[in-house]
């Protein structure tokens, strides 16, 4: 029969040899990001698992989110693109969903919100305005390559002449990408993640998370956070000084992370998400791989309709504007303590 329990610490090997083994996991299912979240972003876990016996047949990584403004509501997962019930079978996935109902009524959530790819069979509200694109990969980069139209490799070739060059590494290339990230995240209008939480991620899965810097004339001008899970390579978080886009450095950084991925076997490169039609979208669609829609499911609570907490929502035009002014030493002191609110 099974039971949901709250996650404990000694199923920590069986919760990742879990999300191993199953299908339906996702790179957001690994426990490290337990602490991340906590550590990084001020979140609270509620982790649940689904046990049969002492055998896990299911687990829910959850968030409660707490904005300044005092509301509330759960998450799977804040930031990461994915998350939601992973099971093994359909009547699990009720058990785990019904658990995350009462953690919605005990804590006064507005909404359960659940990242997956796949639309579960939850009877659910579903948004489906998001997208992300999976290129796939090969074991020689050059196959790739053959893939791609005349003008994507011509502004590739632009990077080159341009006397660009990559380099990967860890928490050491922090600072240099940060400085990149955060000036662009201004620019942007759009409060920027602290420099902590990168520095969580990277400490926590050392030999599958790293960071890439692209430099020209030994000036970094573009960077990005580049994970690995399973079969696929994920860059969650890139950025380049807009002065410097006539060298097209986002092609020299997802170009080397191409190169990266065909030469450690993996199988697909995940662009990260985008709206519909939104300003990445176009950048990303270029590559190739044709957009595969997210299922982003809801367990409304108190609230009344589909919520619009981000950054994309037109309520916030004027915050993003204002944003936009800020000098960088104060954007990026209040960047964490805003962003942590829209995850």
């Amino acid at each position: 029969m099974t039971r949901i329990a709250p996650y404990d610490s000694s199923y920590a090997d069986a919760w990742d040899e879990y999300v191993t083994r199953s299908p339906h996991s996702t790179i957001a299912h690994r426990s490290g990001w337990r602490d991340v979240m906590a550590e990084g972003l001020g979140h609270t876990p509620l982790y649940r698992m689904a046990l049969d016996g002492q055998r896990l047949t299911g687990i829910l990584p959850l968030f409660l989110v707490t904005t300044w403004w005092r509301t509330r509501y759960l998450v799977s997962l804040p930031w990461i693109d994915y998350g939601g019930i992973c099971a093994d079978d359909e009547s699990t996935e009720q058990a785990l969903l019904a658990e995350a109902r009462q953690l919605a009524s005990a804590h006064g959530v507005e909404f359960v919100e659940f990242r997956s790819v796949e639309q579960q069979p939850l009877d659910l509200t579903t948004r489906t305005d998001k997208v992300t694109f999976l290129m796939p990969l090969e074991s020689d980069s050059e196959i790739v390559w053959k893939r791609f139209d005349a003008k994507l490799r011509n502004q590739i070739r632009k990077s080159e002449k341009s006397g660009l060059t990559t380099e990967f590494g860890g928490v050491d290339k922090l600072d240099s990408f940060y400085r990149v990230f955060a000036y662009n995240m201004r620019d942007l209008g759009t409060p920027v993640w602290g420099k902590h939480f990168f520095r969580a991620i990277l400490r926590q899965f050392p030999n599958s998370a790293q960071l890439i810097l692209v430099k020209r004339d030994n000036e970094v001008i573009a960077g990005g956070l580049v994970l690995s899970f399973k079969d696929r390579v994920y860059v969650p978080s890139a950025s380049s000084y807009r002065w410097s886009l006539s060298y097209c450095p986002n092609h020299a950084l997802y170009w080397a992370v191409i190169r990266y991925g065909c030469e450690h076997g993996l199988k697909y490169l995940d662009f990260g998400r985008s709206s519909w039609d939104g300003p990445t979208f176009n950048f990303k669609k270029q590559w190739g791989a044709p957009p595969t829609q997210l299922h982003w499911q809801y367990a409304l609570h108190k609230a009344p309709d589909l919520p619009a907490i981000n950054p994309g929502n037109p309520k916030y035009r004027l915050f993003i504007k204002l944003w936009q002014r800020l000098p960088l030493r104060v954007a990026n002191w209040l960047g964490p303590r805003v962003i942590r609110n829209f995850p």
